[in-house]
């Protein structure tokens, strides 16, 4: 995942994007922040199913719980 810095992103800062994208609204300034890749991952991103994101480190598992949040294992 590349941030809007255009340098990749840790496992740590894609956590931490996740958590804005759940808590901030979309107007927000900290959501405007977020890698435009990222949002998009994740608003496609169906009930049940999940999906992998690469970090610099390392890849990380995000999937789509039934009432509608993200989980990050």
């Amino acid at each position: 995942m590349i941030g809007n810095d255009g340098k990749p992103l840790t496992r740590e800062a894609i956590r931490a994007a996740i958590n804005v994208y759940q808590t901030a609204s979309r107007g927000s300034k900290e959501f405007a922040g977020l890698p435009r890749a990222l949002v998009t991952i994740l608003d496609n991103l169906a009930v049940g199913k999940t999906t992998y994101v690469k970090g610099t480190d390392g890849q990380l598992q995000v999937s789509r719980r039934k009432d509608k949040s993200i989980a990050v294992a």
